[in-house]
């Protein structure tokens, strides 16, 4: 009876190995990762989504597992991300195979995204010697509408505040720009461009002073200093540049079949 009895309370006490949730992580497949992460997506909470396909595609069946390329495309598309959106979704092209189902809805994605966004290939200008920078980009003509100029503006914001590496190709809506003051177009139905630039490097001075900021800009061969003040405000403004409806469209795999729904 004793034995019995501690038994039964080693048992309610819980002891033993607990499942911690590294444990439970383990234990996934990638079909329950990829569908939590499909879950969250639905549900608009893109960054869970993004977290969990990222770990979905990163698993050893993941990249080849369409499902997980697909909703990957899309919320990369949803969040801005459009560098990892059309890589993505190209891909997912490749995996829909003959599935016309499949084809048609990446087909769709693809179409959509492309006839609002166009690539722009940056490199390094004769003289870069910046490994890493940032890139400032201003529209030439006004952005009259509201979506498209959000979208813009949150584009710009990222890689105002993210140092990226060159040569890289970055898409934007098209329209007229320019690139740390190097005008670009881009217009749809047209070959991508390529433009040479100088990063913009940020550097500190003054210790742990964050006021003491200064971006450093590349001017042809030469380099100037500009600080981040109201200077470098009125420097780097300029007026922002049609918009077509952007839709949403859900596909599914429902008791083994294929849905496109469209929002």
């Amino acid at each position: 009876m004793r034995v019995t009895a501690l038994i039964c309370a080693l048992a309610i006490g819980g002891v033993g190995l607990p499942f911690t949730p590294a444990l439970a992580q383990a234990t996934q497949t990638l079909e329950d990762v990829r569908d939590q992460g499909i879950l969250y997506f639905k549900k608009d909470h893109l960054k869970q989504a993004k977290a969990m396909l990222d770990r979905a595609y990163g698993m050893p069946k993941g990249p080849t597992d369409f499902l997980t390329v697909y909703y990957r495309a899309r919320t990369a598309y949803k969040m801005l991300l459009l560098e990892q959106a059309f890589e993505m979704a190209r891909k997912a092209e490749g995996l829909a195979g003959d599935d016309e189902k499949k084809k048609a809805t990446v087909t769709e994605l693809l179409t959509e995204m492309s006839s609002l966004y166009g690539g722009v290939t940056f490199t390094a200008a004769k003289g870069e010697t910046n490994k890493k920078g940032r890139i400032f980009f201003e529209a030439k003509t006004g952005i009259i509408n509201k979506d498209k100029k959000q979208r813009f503006n949150a584009i710009r914001e990222r890689y105002r505040s993210t140092d990226i590496e060159l040569p890289t190709t970055i898409y934007l809506p098209y329209g007229a720009y320019t690139a740390n003051k190097v005008p670009f177009t881009l217009k749809q139905g047209e070959d991508p461009p390529e433009v040479e630039i100088f990063l913009q490097v940020v550097v500190s001075e003054g210790g742990d002073d964050d006021s003491a900021l200064w971006w450093w800009v590349g001017i042809g061969s030469g380099v100037a200093a500009v600080g981040l003040g109201v200077g470098a405000y009125f420097l780097f403004q300029e007026p922002e540049p049609e918009e077509r409806s952007i839709h949403q469209w859900s596909f599914e795999n429902a008791n083994n079949s294929l849905r496109v729904r469209h929002r």
